[in-house]
């Protein structure tokens, strides 16, 4: 009689046990998933507009994502996710962009007594800011030939979170000579969930793609290949294509062409300035970014609070996209905080700078 308590306790016990198991790795595949969701290189919710085609998805079984001692041996299928359907974006036809003057050079007398950084953003705020992106009679934006400053190499550490989700990014800025490479890598109990890489050069309007990749967990890379000798943008799965345009910019190299845009231009660096880019997807998308300077105000980081120019970029239609940026001139002006979002449905992905460092 006490073998078979015995026994009947022991298989309790393992059910009890399997059970956790299972809990726990469902709970880890929600999460990680939840993040392979992440919607920094294109709007997450272009599938909701009227023009978007439909996609076919073909469901499989897939493996289990662990081992899972069960007794019962009843099967915990993995779950499935279904991409959105896609919608190629449509570009709007623009004018030959008129010759600008260049930019004035403005010294800036504070700088010789106190610090760059700070002298930077004390004085900014009283300097007139130069309509840098004028509208023409049409109502289309001209896209200005700003002057550039590259930073150095460097690598920043992010808290990265999407609602109740958190995990980190990684991004890795390393110029070399007349070329660059720029990652992000962001991660979730030690899963890879979003890789964003930017190969490129430079020239007269600063940083110069030539390929922007996607990649998520889960799904296929995407890219964007700005191919500067035919003049053109194409994709790696639409066949749309756009006329590449000086100074047009990927979804990840927008991050250190605003920062390199303000650093060489101090009549950028106040409230009521404006930087105006184009700005392609991986997805066939493409379109203006006019980034607002609203702001100098403190940010919370790792290594404390931070004086930062915060710029806006206010969506144009519904589901585009809407990014806030916290650019900070102690760090040459790259972002300490980011924010963006597809529509007011949409949960709300951010970047919080912890650390710094050179990026050999």
């Amino acid at each position: 009689m006490d073998a078979e308590k015995s026994l009947l306790s022991m298989q309790a016990d393992r059910r009890r046990w399997t059970g956790l198991a299972v809990l726990g790795v469902a709970t880890l595949l929600t999460h990680v998933l939840a993040f392979s969701g992440l919607d920094w290189a294109w709007p997450r919710h272009e599938a909701m507009a009227a023009s978007a085609p439909a996609v076919q998805v073909r469901v499989i079984d897939a493996a289990p994502a662990a081992a899972v001692p069960v007794v019962d041996e009843t099967r915990v299928p993995s779950p499935v996710v279904t991409p959105p359907p896609v919608r190629i974006a449509a570009e709007r036809p623009r004018p030959p962009r008129p010759a600008l003057p260049a930019a004035p050079v403005i010294t800036l007398m504070a700088e010789a007594r106190e610090s760059p950084e700070v002298a930077a953003i004390q004085v900014a705020s009283a300097i007139p800011v130069v309509a840098m992106a004028p509208e023409t009679s049409t109502g289309v934006e001209v896209i200005p030939h700003y002057r550039t400053q590259m930073p150095p190499a460097l690598m920043l550490r992010y808290v990265m979170q999407r609602g109740a989700l958190r995990g980190s990014g990684e991004l890795s800025w390393r110029p070399d000579g007349n070329h660059y490479e720029l990652r992000l890598e962001g991660r979730v109990a030690g899963l890879s969930v979003l890789t964003q890489i930017s190969q490129g050069a430079f020239d007269a309007a600063g940083v110069a793609p030539l390929r922007f990749t996607d990649q998520r967990l889960r799904r296929g890379t995407k890219a964007a290949n700005f191919q500067r000798a035919a003049g053109k943008i194409t994709f790696s799965g639409p066949t749309t294509e756009f006329p590449l345009r000086d100074g047009t910019q990927d979804r990840l190299s927008w991050m250190v062409q605003l920062g390199a845009i303000v650093a060489a231009e101090p009549t950028l660096r106040g409230v009521g300035a404006k930087v105006v880019m184009n700005v392609v997807g991986a997805n066939g998308d493409a379109s203006v970014w006019a980034f607002d300077c609203t702001a100098i105000e403190p940010v919370a980081t790792g290594m404390g609070s931070v004086n930062a120019l915060k710029f806006v970029r206010e969506p144009r239609e519904p589901y585009d996209t809407q990014v806030q940026v916290w650019i900070d001139p102690a760090q040459h002006y790259l972002p300490v905080r980011a924010m963006q979002r597809s529509g007011t449905g949409d949960e709300v992905f951010e970047l919080r700078l912890q650390s710094v460092e050179a990026n050999p």
